[in-house]
């Protein structure tokens, strides 16, 4: 006969199969002999258990009710639904919320305990309450601290602007490339201006293609241009010399106002002296595309010694090579000279020594005044 006891120990026990017997007995006839063929076997409890196996499982942080349909708010909080339009009044300290039902919910407002007040001082002032109404609502919406939670908002448009570079590369290009040659020397000077004011701001003009443009315009042939006709040449040689003499007489005697000039010159005939031929405003264009690479090229080599604290060897400045040539080939004494004035421009100790080698062969020309100009190029790149 088994006689359970309850179980003492309360901690967790966690088993597939959990028996617990306490002292089993059997009972068998006195002096019975066993079957030799079952080995004798006398049991209180025979129980078998085979393969036992422990399995973990993760624990559900929520329980969620089984269902197999579409559990709806009326079926999770039925005693939660409230009418969603409500009017709330204040009356008596109680604030009452009603619908078209035939019943009111109501709700007690607490509040501090009263504090007395003296009758000496002055009575707390309390805001006036706030009340709402169903109209209200269906009109223009609720207010709260000057907002209107209805109250449609126009988004504002920005048109917009376009934004555009300091420096406009395209049309610096089509200033250069253009026919107008005043129009070249414009732009010229423009750059040559804001690299001489702010050299930081003419970075953008040192691109390829703006010294290209800047070396097409030296280069360019001007066999086929018109030079000025005789007439020009020989008023302007008159207007020469009588400059010569102003100058003279100036110098040497007190009454130079007296002074009587070799030749009268009309105003018709000094405009027409002045104006320029497509030629000579080409070659004009010449000298400043020369002086302009010198500029561009020295704020290059300024700004990446700056930047690297390398110097860019004289052979790789951009345009320098159409500076050569023009000391080399160029007919005209005007260009030659100011291909010496932008190779003083550009000089520096490291490049000394070249642009003596070029100042010893242009010193040997032929024309006069520029073998002059190269020789006191010469000496003061040598004092320096």
């Amino acid at each position: 006969m088994i006689n359970p006891t309850p179980a003492v120990n309360k901690q967790a026990n966690y088993n597939a199969v959990r028996i617990q017997i306490n002292d089993p007995k059997t009972r068998i006839p006195e002096n019975y002999k066993t079957n030799p063929d079952n080995n004798g076997i006398y049991n209180g409890v025979d129980i078998q258990v085979n393969r036992p196996v422990v399995e973990t499982f993760k624990k559900p942080i929520y329980s969620y009710p089984a269902t197999d349909k579409i559990i709806t708010y009326d079926m999770a909080a039925p005693a939660l639904k409230l009418p969603l339009t409500y009017q709330t009044n204040l009356i008596n300290n109680r604030t009452y919320i009603h619908n078209n039902n035939a019943y009111e919910v109501e709700f007690e407002i607490e509040h501090p305990e009263k504090e007395t007040v003296n009758e000496n001082t002055d009575k707390p002032q309390v805001p006036a309450p706030n009340y709402t109404t169903v109209q209200a609502e269906k009109g223009e919406g609720l207010n709260f601290h000057g907002v209107n939670s209805r109250t449609k908002k126009e988004p504002q448009i920005i048109p917009a602007e376009e934004i555009l570079p300091e420096i406009d590369i395209d049309t610096v290009l089509d200033n250069l490339s253009s026919t107008d040659y005043d129009i070249q020397a414009q732009q010229m000077e423009e750059i040559v201006r804001v690299s001489m004011k702010n050299p930081e701001k003419a970075i953008p003009y040192i691109v390829r293609d703006v010294f290209s443009g800047l070396i097409n315009i030296v280069q360019k042939d001007t066999l086929d241009l018109t030079p000025p006709s005789k007439e020009q040449t020989e008023i302007r040689r008159k207007i020469i010399i009588n400059e010569l003499i102003k100058e003279y007489t100036a110098n040497n005697t007190s009454e130079s106002d007296k002074i009587e000039l070799p030749y009268k010159l009309t105003d018709d005939e000094i405009k027409k002296a002045g104006k320029l031929t497509d030629l000579e405003q080409a070659e004009r264009n010449k000298e400043y595309a020369l002086y302009t690479m010198a500029v561009l090229a020295k704020v290059y080599t300024d700004n990446v010694e700056k930047q690297t604290g390398t110097v860019i060897p004289m052979t790789d400045l951009p345009g320098i090579s159409a500076v050569v040539d023009t000391l080399r080939y160029n007919k005209n004494p005007g260009i030659k000279t100011a291909a010496i004035d932008a190779l003083l421009y550009i000089n520096r100790p490291e490049y000394k020594e070249e642009i003596i080698s070029l100042l010893e062969l242009t010193a040997k020309d032929k024309n006069k005044f520029v073998a002059k100009t190269a020789e006191e190029a010469l000496n003061y790149v040598n004092k320096q």
